[in-house]
């Protein structure tokens, strides 16, 4: 039976372990610096958008639809209309 060296492979266990550990936290800051510039960028669009002219827009009456604009354009059947 092979003899186990538990020091040494508790050792390369460890060193692993900080490796990686070590590599999580950088790509955690990676994230963090990702969000923040799409957080910042978001910003300026809103901004950006607020100054845009405004499309023209069909004004209304306070936001109520006058029905005369509309026109019927299907009829009801005959035998909804005859019950």
């Amino acid at each position: 039976m092979a003899d186990i060296d538990v020091e040494q492979d508790l050792t390369q266990i460890n060193t692993q372990l900080e490796q990686l550990v070590a590599k999580a936290n950088e790509l955690n800051q990676e994230r963090e610096n990702l969000m923040q510039q799409i957080h910042n960028l978001n910003g300026i669009a809103m901004y950006l958008r607020g100054k845009q002219q405004p499309e023209e827009q069909p004004e209304s009456t306070n936001g109520t639809v006058d029905i005369d604009e509309f026109e019927r354009s299907e009829q009801y059947p005959p035998e909804v209309i005859a019950s």
